[in-house]
Protein backbone atom coordinates (compact mmCIF):
# COMPACT_ATOMS: atom_id res chain seq x y z
CA UNK A 1 0.00 0.00 0.00
CA UNK A 2 0.97 3.20 -0.75
CA UNK A 3 1.76 6.32 1.53
CA UNK A 4 -1.40 8.42 -0.01
CA UNK A 5 -3.33 5.72 0.65
CA UNK A 6 -2.30 5.36 4.49
CA UNK A 7 -2.85 8.65 5.04
CA UNK A 8 -6.24 8.33 3.48
CA UNK A 9 -6.88 5.00 6.15
CA UNK A 10 -5.63 7.18 8.73
CA UNK A 11 -7.46 10.56 7.93
CA UNK A 12 -10.56 8.07 7.47
CA UNK A 13 -10.08 6.60 10.73
CA UNK A 14 -9.31 9.99 12.67
CA UNK A 15 -12.51 11.09 11.28
CA UNK A 16 -14.43 8.16 12.85
CA UNK A 17 -12.89 8.25 16.42
CA UNK A 18 -13.57 12.10 16.41
CA UNK A 19 -17.32 11.01 15.65
CA UNK A 20 -17.52 8.33 18.02
CA UNK A 21 -16.00 10.97 20.90
CA UNK A 22 -18.89 13.87 19.70
CA UNK A 23 -21.38 11.34 20.47
CA UNK A 24 -19.70 10.35 23.66
CA UNK A 25 -19.49 13.47 24.81
CA UNK A 26 -23.50 14.35 25.62
CA UNK A 27 -23.68 10.43 27.07
CA UNK A 28 -21.38 11.77 29.97
CA UNK A 29 -18.59 9.41 29.26
CA UNK A 30 -15.15 11.01 28.47
CA UNK A 31 -15.57 11.91 24.29
CA UNK A 32 -13.23 15.23 25.40
CA UNK A 33 -9.95 13.34 26.92
CA UNK A 34 -10.03 10.69 24.03
CA UNK A 35 -10.36 13.41 21.73
CA UNK A 36 -6.91 14.63 23.31
CA UNK A 37 -5.63 11.24 22.60
CA UNK A 38 -6.84 11.31 19.20
CA UNK A 39 -5.13 14.58 18.74
CA UNK A 40 -1.97 14.13 20.67
CA UNK A 41 -1.51 10.62 17.89
CA UNK A 42 -2.11 13.34 15.33
CA UNK A 43 -0.01 15.74 16.03
CA UNK A 44 2.77 12.76 16.53
CA UNK A 45 1.88 10.99 13.28
CA UNK A 46 2.44 14.50 11.72
CA UNK A 47 5.38 15.46 13.27
CA UNK A 48 3.66 18.08 15.46
CA UNK A 49 3.71 20.28 12.42
CA UNK A 50 -0.20 20.68 11.72
CA UNK A 51 -0.78 20.80 15.35
CA UNK A 52 1.97 21.75 17.76
CA UNK A 53 2.02 21.60 21.37
CA UNK A 54 0.68 24.85 22.43
CA UNK A 55 -2.34 23.33 20.37
CA UNK A 56 -2.46 20.51 22.24
CA UNK A 57 -2.25 22.39 25.73
CA UNK A 58 -4.98 24.64 24.63
CA UNK A 59 -6.97 21.92 23.84
CA UNK A 60 -6.70 20.96 27.35
CA UNK A 61 -7.16 23.54 29.24
CA UNK A 62 -10.62 24.07 27.26
CA UNK A 63 -11.24 20.32 28.20
CA UNK A 64 -10.23 20.98 31.52
CA UNK A 65 -12.01 24.03 32.14
CA UNK A 66 -15.04 22.70 30.44
CA UNK A 67 -15.10 19.95 33.40
CA UNK A 68 -14.68 22.60 36.25
CA UNK A 69 -17.59 24.68 34.50
CA UNK A 70 -19.75 21.50 34.38
CA UNK A 71 -19.68 21.29 37.84
CA UNK A 72 -20.31 25.14 38.64
CA UNK A 73 -23.20 25.26 36.31
CA UNK A 74 -24.81 22.06 37.39
CA UNK A 75 -24.64 24.47 40.98
CA UNK A 76 -25.19 27.77 39.82
CA UNK A 77 -28.55 26.90 38.29
CA UNK A 78 -29.46 23.82 41.04
CA UNK A 79 -29.25 27.68 43.67
CA UNK A 80 -30.35 30.31 41.10
CA UNK A 81 -33.64 28.32 41.05
CA UNK A 82 -34.14 28.63 44.44
CA UNK A 83 -31.95 25.24 46.27
CA UNK A 84 -30.43 25.51 49.48
CA UNK A 85 -27.14 23.49 49.41
CA UNK A 86 -28.68 20.41 50.34
CA UNK A 87 -30.50 20.90 46.94
CA UNK A 88 -27.50 21.67 45.52
CA UNK A 89 -25.79 18.62 47.08
CA UNK A 90 -28.70 16.03 46.05
CA UNK A 91 -28.33 17.21 42.34
CA UNK A 92 -24.56 16.36 42.72
CA UNK A 93 -24.83 13.07 44.42
CA UNK A 94 -28.23 12.25 41.90
CA UNK A 95 -26.56 13.07 38.28
CA UNK A 96 -23.59 10.74 39.88
CA UNK A 97 -26.08 7.82 41.08
CA UNK A 98 -29.37 8.39 37.90
CA UNK A 99 -25.97 8.19 35.85
CA UNK A 100 -24.65 4.74 37.29
CA UNK A 101 -28.27 3.57 37.32
CA UNK A 102 -29.30 4.63 34.10
CA UNK A 103 -26.15 2.62 32.51
CA UNK A 104 -27.27 -0.22 33.90
CA UNK A 105 -30.31 -0.29 32.89
CA UNK A 106 -29.75 0.99 29.18
CA UNK A 107 -26.19 1.57 28.35
CA UNK A 108 -25.08 4.39 26.79
CA UNK A 109 -28.05 6.31 26.78
CA UNK A 110 -29.33 5.14 30.13
CA UNK A 111 -26.00 7.52 31.43
CA UNK A 112 -27.74 10.57 29.82
CA UNK A 113 -30.96 9.86 30.77
CA UNK A 114 -30.49 9.06 34.09
CA UNK A 115 -27.74 11.63 34.89
CA UNK A 116 -30.48 13.88 33.81
CA UNK A 117 -33.72 12.86 35.94
CA UNK A 118 -31.05 11.84 38.54
CA UNK A 119 -29.97 15.48 39.04
CA UNK A 120 -33.19 17.05 39.42
CA UNK A 121 -34.68 14.04 41.56
CA UNK A 122 -31.51 14.45 43.89
CA UNK A 123 -32.16 18.08 43.87
CA UNK A 124 -36.12 17.74 44.64
CA UNK A 125 -35.59 14.91 47.23
CA UNK A 126 -32.71 16.81 49.75
CA UNK A 127 -34.48 19.70 49.20
CA UNK A 128 -38.17 18.57 50.10
CA UNK A 129 -36.07 16.53 53.09
CA UNK A 130 -34.33 20.00 54.46
CA UNK A 131 -37.72 21.85 54.28
CA UNK A 132 -39.74 19.10 55.27
CA UNK A 133 -41.95 18.96 52.51
CA UNK A 134 -42.18 18.29 48.68
CA UNK A 135 -43.13 22.40 47.26
CA UNK A 136 -42.70 24.64 44.82
CA UNK A 137 -39.26 25.77 46.05
CA UNK A 138 -38.01 21.73 46.01
CA UNK A 139 -39.55 21.26 42.21
CA UNK A 140 -37.80 24.80 41.27
CA UNK A 141 -34.69 23.70 42.63
CA UNK A 142 -35.49 19.84 40.51
CA UNK A 143 -35.94 22.16 37.62
CA UNK A 144 -32.64 24.63 37.97
CA UNK A 145 -30.76 20.98 38.27
CA UNK A 146 -32.03 19.36 34.92
CA UNK A 147 -31.31 23.05 32.93
CA UNK A 148 -27.45 22.95 34.83
CA UNK A 149 -26.83 19.42 33.57
CA UNK A 150 -28.62 20.08 29.88
CA UNK A 151 -26.03 23.76 29.81
CA UNK A 152 -23.32 21.91 30.91
CA UNK A 153 -23.27 19.33 28.26
CA UNK A 154 -24.32 21.79 25.44
CA UNK A 155 -21.07 23.28 26.75
CA UNK A 156 -18.92 20.36 27.32
CA UNK A 157 -20.27 19.32 23.39
CA UNK A 158 -19.33 22.88 22.05
CA UNK A 159 -15.94 22.24 23.02
CA UNK A 160 -15.79 18.63 21.78
CA UNK A 161 -16.94 20.36 18.39
CA UNK A 162 -14.87 23.24 18.39
CA UNK A 163 -11.41 20.30 19.33
CA UNK A 164 -12.77 18.56 16.20
CA UNK A 165 -13.31 20.80 13.29
CA UNK A 166 -9.58 22.31 14.75
CA UNK A 167 -7.94 18.81 13.94
CA UNK A 168 -9.97 18.22 10.44
CA UNK A 169 -8.94 21.67 9.45
CA UNK A 170 -5.23 21.28 10.54
CA UNK A 171 -4.69 17.35 9.46
CA UNK A 172 -6.67 17.29 6.15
Amino acid sequence: MGDTALRVLGLIGLDLGLLACLILVPLGLPGNFLMLGLALAAAWFGGFVAIGWVALLVMLGAVLLAELLESLLGAAMTKRYGASWWGVGGAFLGGIVGALIGSAALPLVGTLVGAFLGAAAGAVLLEAWQRRRVDAQALRAGWGAFLGKLLASLLKEAVALAIAVYIVIRTH
